[in-house]
This record gives C-alpha cells, sequence and structure tokens, in this order.
C-alpha cells in the first residue's frame, strides 16, 4: 500500500509541478537571449535595467517574456525574514510604454546566498510585428544585489493545460491520504 502511495505522489509530481514548471519556461524555442543592461544608479538608489530593442513577428505567437537573473545577498540576515525585492517591469512597442506589472524576486532559505531567478513576466497570445525593449526597475533599494538580468524571449510558447496540473495535484493528495490512512 505504501508503494502505491508513493506511486501516486511521483506521478502526481511529474503531472502537477513538474509539467506546469516545463510548460512555462521550456516550450517553444528561443528566440532571443538578451542582456540587460543596469543604468547608472548612486549608492542606496534604486536600479534601472534596460533591454536593447528586439523584434517580433505575428508568426512567432504565443511568445513569452522569460526573466532570467542572479544575485547575491549577505548570509548573515535574520532567518525568519529571507529578503525579498519588488520590481516592476515595463514593456515598450515602437516607443509606446505599456502599464507596469509588479513582481518580487526573494529566495526560500537565508542559506541561499547565491540565488538565481525564473520569472514568467508575459505572455502574448498575439505578436504585434514590432520593435519591442523592456525595462525593470527596483522598487526601493534592494536586499539581493543583482549581478547579471537577462531576458530571455521564447516563441509558440505552450501554456500547461490546467486540467493536468489539477489532475497531477489531485494525485499528490490522493497519495498522501493512502500514506495517513496506513
Amino acid at each position: 500500500m505504501k508503494m502505491l502511495a508513493l506511486a501516486l505522489i511521483v506521478c502526481g509530481l511529474v503531472l502537477g509541478p513538474a509539467y506546469w514548471i516545463h510548460a512555462k519556461f521550456y516550450t517553444g524555442s528561443e528566440a532571443a537571449l538578451i542582456t540587460l543592461e543596469a543604468a547608472p544608479a548612486k549608492p542606496a538608489q534604486a536600479r534601472t535595467w534596460q533591454s536593447a530593442p528586439f523584434r517580433l513577428a505575428p508568426e512567432m505567437a504565443p511568445v513569452g517574456l522569460i526573466l532570467v537573473a542572479e544575485g547575491h545577498f549577505s548570509p548573515n540576515m535574520d532567518e525568519n525574514r529571507p529578503p525579498r525585492d519588488q520590481y516592476s517591469a515595463t514593456l515598450s512597442h515602437d516607443g509606446v510604454a505599456a502599464q507596469p506589472l509588479a513582481f518580487s524576486l526573494g529566495v526560500k532559505y537565508v542559506s541561499d546566498s547565491n540565488p538565481s531567478f525564473r520569472e514568467h513576466l508575459l505572455l502574448m497570445q498575439k505578436a504585434q510585428a514590432g520593435e519591442y525593449a523592456i525595462t525593470i526597475s527596483q522598487a526601493a533599494e534592494p536586499a539581493i544585489e543583482i549581478d547579471r538580468m537577462q531576458l530571455q524571449v521564447r516563441q509558440q510558447l505552450k501554456e500547461p493545460d490546467p486540467d493536468v496540473v489539477m489532475a497531477g495535484i489531485g494525485l499528490i493528495v490522493l497519495g498522501i491520504l493512502v500514506l495517513v490512512m496506513l
């Protein structure tokens, strides 16, 4: 019975979280990987990163914009308060800026003092032809110092099927219930 419960949990992990991560970040093909340049900032001031212009075409849709970042912070922080910083991303198309999108980058454990991040910023079901650029801005002075920031543009990105993800979560819950009942 324990083997059945463990098999249900493993199948649920594959169908739920693993499938979701694969679909969100790794389907389709990479159209561009753009390194964002940090604008000069004074100490104790929030930083801004700007991408070089990149082009999108309708045949690339759906297009996913994924932020890839690496950073560091002092490991001697309070264990109960791991660092989390607030950012906003502003996408511009042919010089016209869209509404900023708020997101956060943070860690769960203070022991991870050199974190890497993959943040799915935007999925465009239809891409208008033209020149795009993205600006990332910190909301306040950061707790995590970002060393490198890149924008990955993925074309023909597939969105995860919510029914498959929910089936995976259901299998995980069922496996846990079987383990508890033993």
